[in-house]
């Protein structure tokens, strides 16, 4: 979209990203480091059931389809008359006021499956970035998310994620063969080359093939875990 400085419609989100420092090849936004240890961590799907959203952490660990609301209200723009490109978009806030309320958050996980074009996994890695960031602008503590579904994805998928920070990853649809738990194995491996992370946070079950990876490792089951949990404990 050109930036002509008339009021129009940023149909394709591109203001989510304003002001971003852009970097690596796919030109992803720069994060900023965030030295946090999650505590008491609920999904995105159960934050209305949380009765103190202060003393949680938020995730994003579940089907795409139940936090695309957040991307796609983000931040919804209207047009209005300034001609100051930076005061043209006011924002309604339907999601962020909900996010603020929590004691932090861990961004995003868009998937990225093998199936998928190229292009498509890149897209998701990239909405991973935007929506931390978007976040971060918005002073909410938010740990990013690292993922990839296979090596070809190493040249982009690490890009703007900070150094020496946080960083979380899932072992969700990682456990059940062998050669998908040494890919991630592998990733992480990757991971902590490039970034030297001061935590990577794990969502989801512990895997034996994370052993020795030199990492500071922190686990806190997933969602389906914990429903899993009550359930038994009934």
């Amino acid at each position: 979209m050109e930036k002509t400085g008339k009021p129009k419609y940023d149909t394709h989100r591109i203001y989510y990203w304003d002001d971003a420092e852009l970097v690596g090849s796919h030109k992803l936004p720069q994060l900023a480091p965030q030295r946090l240890l999650p505590h008491d961590v609920v999904s995105f799907s159960e934050r209305g059931k949380v009765k103190d959203p202060s003393t949680h952490w938020l995730d994003f660990f579940v089907d795409d389809a139940r936090f695309e609301c957040c991307w796609n209200e983000l931040e919804r723009g209207i047009v209005c008359d300034s001609t100051d490109e930076r005061d043209m978009w006011r924002s309604v806030d339907r999601y962020i006021p909900q996010l603020m309320r929590f004691e932090g958050i861990i961004g995003t996980d868009y998937s990225m499956f093998p199936e998928m074009l190229p292009d498509q996994r890149n897209w998701n890695c990239a909405r991973n970035r935007v929506f931390a960031y978007r976040m971060q602008r918005h002073g909410i503590p938010c740990i990013p998310v690292a993922s990839w579904c296979c090596e070809e994805d190493w040249e982009w998928c690490f890009d703007g994620l900070p150094e020496e920070s946080s960083i979380a990853v899932s072992t969700n649809g990682c456990c059940r063969r062998p050669e998908t738990r040494r890919l991630f194995r592998r990733g992480i491996d990757e991971l902590v080359r490039r970034k030297s992370p001061w935590a990577v946070i794990v969502c989801g079950r512990p895997i034996s093939e994370l052993e020795g990876c030199g990492a500071r490792l922190v686990f806190y089951p997933s969602f389906s875990q914990r429903i899993k949990e009550r359930i038994d404990g009934r």
